[in-house]
């Protein structure tokens, strides 16, 4: 009988382990859907573009305007034949009707090689109130276009 109460309390353990995991994972997918489309590689004719962080760099206080500023990390990779010009402002942020172009900072702007990756940030002016935006890859020096359902983590 007391060999009967071991082997529960030790089946239960396990189980409990295993309920903790399969609950950590849940969190991670959770996590990793509430960013909607941030992580995701989107390719045009000739670049793969994927925008791998969202962050507020300035709070609505500090901005005098009561926006808030918003850093994007990319990264793109060249897949065509020829040297490419990428920068900052060849993405846009849509919310609802609205249009919010790249804002102050250090933006990045590079010529990227053929079968080169490079990584740079983005800086946005977006209104305060809003987490969910379209980003959009929209270029004037060309018709190739790719967009973005991003979800920015909810302040902790």
């Amino acid at each position: 009988m007391c060999s009967a109460m071991l082997l529960t309390a030790c089946g239960n353990t396990s189980d409990s382990s295993t309920t903790k995991q399969t609950n950590a994972t849940k969190q991670e997918q959770v996590e990793k859907k509430d960013q909607g489309d941030l992580n995701k590689v989107k390719t045009t004719k000739t670049l793969e573009i994927t925008p791998t962080k969202v962050a507020d760099v300035v709070s609505p206080e500090e901005n005098k305007k009561g926006n808030k500023i918003i850093k994007i990390h990319y990264k793109i990779k060249n897949i065509s034949n020829k040297d490419l010009v990428v920068a900052a402002n060849d993405f846009i942020i849509n919310i609802g009707e609205n249009y919010y172009y790249m804002g102050s900072g250090i933006n990045f702007a590079e010529t990227i090689k053929p079968s080169k990756t490079v990584e740079g940030d983005g800086y946005y002016e977006i209104p305060k109130d809003y987490n969910k935006f379209k980003l959009m890859y929209q270029p004037l020096s060309n018709d190739e276009r790719a967009a973005w359902n991003i979800v920015m983590a909810e302040d902790k």
